[in-house]
This record gives C-alpha cells, sequence and structure tokens, in this order.
C-alpha cells in the first residue's frame, strides 16, 4: 500500500489550499502513513497467524490426551489385577469362617 502524496496535493489545491501547505501536509500525512503501515494487520496474516496457534493447540491438546488415556489404561489393568487378589482374598475368608462351621456340623 501506498500514500498518493500528488493526488492529495491536487485535491487539497483544489479545495482552495496553497499549494505550499498542500504539498507539506501531503508529505506529512506520507510519512505518518509510512509510520503505521506496518502495524497494520491483514486478513490473510490474522489468518495464518491463527491457524498456526489453533494448529499447536491442538498438537498440545492432542498430546496431552494421549498421555491421559496411557494414564487410564495403565490404571485399569492394575485394576483388574487388583480385582483378582480382592475375589482371591474373598475366597480364602469365606472359606476360613465356612469350613469351621462345616467341620463342627459334620462332627
Amino acid at each position: 500500500m501506498q500514500f498518493d502524496t500528488l493526488s492529495y496535493t491536487k485535491r487539497l489545491t483544489e479545495a482552495g489550499e496553497r499549494p505550499a501547505v498542500a504539498e507539506v501536509h501531503a508529505m506529512t500525512m506520507a510519512n505518518a502513513f509510512g509510520m503505521y503501515i506496518d502495524n497494520v494487520v491483514t486478513t490473510d496474516y490474522l489468518d495464518a497467524t491463527l491457524d498456526k496457534r489453533f494448529a499447536e493447540f491442538d498438537s498440545r491438546m492432542e498430546r496431552r490426551f494421549a498421555e491421559q488415556d496411557s494414564k487410564f489404561e495403565g490404571r485399569f489393568n492394575s485394576t483388574e489385577s487388583d480385582l483378582r487378589v480382592l475375589k482371591w482374598g474373598q475366597a480364602v475368608l469365606v472359606a476360613a469362617v465356612l469350613l469351621p462351621q462345616l467341620a463342627r456340623l459334620v462332627s
């Protein structure tokens, strides 16, 4: 993008401004425009920046979900083995309580 100083000067002159003042004003506007043009955000730049940041965020979230999934898988596997131990413990407890009662009935 460029600022057209010549057409701006002509428009000021046609509006009744003296040519010397119109030229100074046009140059001042061109300098100001040039200083601030770097701060203008275009739609393409904004889209590219947001796309990049959302892609990075999605990548981080996928990694975190994968980590959580692996933690849960580890817990469920250990839970199954823990349940197996508990079942055997219950069986031993039931046998310890029932066997003496059965021994009394038999004798």
